[in-house]
């Protein structure tokens, strides 16, 4: 199920001559909301896809990582408001159903991947879109497209 849209689409992979949709990955969030190196491609899709040329999704498992972890990095409070925020994004939000958890438990059974991670990797086969991450979890999966943002740096010290 997609919501957020009125958007329907067929589960069969289409073929493309570019690419016109793509996944985020909680990573790719993250990538966002810190700052870290990749940030300016992130919002170079979601401005893409505010201005219709483009179609972005991600899931159920990726909000809610998003949530837990910055729940944990900054307080309750200050997850909430970014989780609205997020939100709002142009973002189609897939959520879980029966064939969907097929896809994830079929990808999860053949590749040495995440539970969260399946889910993910079935939803970017489900709608043929480029999954957009840091994750190097997903290099098994190599019939997938995917664009991997640039690794996070080492934190400087501080003096």
């Amino acid at each position: 199920m997609v919501t957020g849209s009125s958007l329907c689409y067929n589960p069969e992979p289409r073929t493309r001559a570019v690419a016109d949709r793509f996944l985020l990955d909680s990573s790719a969030f993250i990538t966002l909301t810190d700052r870290e190196p990749g940030v300016e491609r992130v919002r170079e899709l979601l401005k893409a896809a505010k201005r219709g040329e483009i179609e972005l999704f991600s899931t159920f498992v990726s909000l809610t990582e998003l949530q837990y972890i910055k729940t944990y990095d900054n307080g309750a409070a200050w997850a909430n408001r970014m989780m609205n925020a997020v939100r709002k994004f142009p973002v189609h939000w897939v959520h879980s159903d029966v064939t969907l958890c097929a896809a994830a438990a079929d990808l999860k059974a053949t590749y040495t991947i995440s539970f969260a991670d399946s889910f993910v990797a079935a939803a970017a086969v489900r709608l043929d879109a480029v999954l957009v991450h840091k994750d190097p979890q997903f290099a098994p999966l190599a019939h997938l497209a995917q664009e991997m943002l640039p690794p996070k740096t080492a934190a400087t010290p501080r003096t």
